[in-house]
């Protein structure tokens, strides 16, 4: 099926697993995320491929950079909808890469999504987005311990963007303020509590504030359009209060 602005693919170049096949669909990926004003209407379709046939993880060396480096301009264009598509084939493309292909790209990456996480401007949708994004790349760096110690300088300023939002009484989880079927707090309160266990030394000094938001966030009235969304904000804070105390109180610590 198509989408405006993507080009069709034949059914026979998804036939092989071989590396020139792979190299082809990244090739055709590229061309699908060509226009910034165009790579909504593709998205679908694009995660759909890079997570059934996983092209990034065996195709060479200049194709999967020019396709990392496409991605890092989609974070920065001027186009809203662009930078939301960015951010969700910047998670799904650092699950696939190996660990000289994710230090290339990683600091690129982090530094733009934290810059977004932060950026009042963006709204809520943006920054919670960005933010969860960037606790996919420290989760995906965890599996690499120079990666996980490069990466952890990002881990305080990112529970801190992480925080603000939580504590701001406008990130009430409406019907509106859904991203991705998920609620703004509850993929906060999600990604709070990922980055809690892959970065629990910056999370101990911040417990506090945690709970308290946490805490705020389980006693907000409930009821009305935005009820379900409210609930899945809720359960996660439930979550992430109920996790505190293994979190905070020892474990394996993130780089120092």
């Amino acid at each position: 099926r198509g989408y405006p602005g993507t080009r069709p693919r034949p059914k026979t170049l998804l036939a092989s697993p071989g590396l020139t096949t792979m190299v082809l669909i990244l090739e055709f990926l590229l061309a699908d995320v060509a226009q910034d004003d165009a790579v909504a209407a593709a998205l679908p379709a694009t995660l759909r491929l890079l997570r059934r046939r996983r092209p990034v993880e065996v195709a060479s060396t200049p194709v999967r950079s020019r396709w990392c480096g496409r991605l890092t301009e989609l974070l920065r264009s001027d186009c809203a909808s662009a930078r939301h598509a960015g951010i969700a084939l910047v998670v799904e493309t650092a699950t696939q890469l190996d660990e000289a292909a994710f230090a290339a790209h990683r600091e690129p990456w982090a530094v733009t999504l934290l810059s977004l996480s932060t950026q009042r401007s963006g709204g809520d949708a943006i920054r919670s987005a960005s933010a969860a994004a960037l606790t996919e790349l420290l989760a995906v760096a965890s599996r690499w311990p120079v990666q996980r110690r490069d990466a952890a300088v990002h881990a305080p300023r990112l529970l801190g963007a992480l925080l603000s939002m939580a504590e701001r009484p406008s990130a009430s989880a409406t019907a509106d303020a859904d991203v991705g079927g998920c609620s703004v707090e509850a993929e906060v309160v999600t990604s709070t509590l990922k980055l809690a266990r892959v970065a629990p030394h910056c999370v101990r000094a911040q417990r506090s504030r945690l709970a308290s938001a946490a805490t705020q966030i389980l006693l907000q009235p409930t009821g009305g359009a935005g009820a379900a969304a409210e609930a899945r904000a809720a359960a996660a804070a439930a979550e992430l209060l109920g996790a505190l105390p293994a979190v905070c109180g020892g474990g394996a610590a993130f780089a120092q």
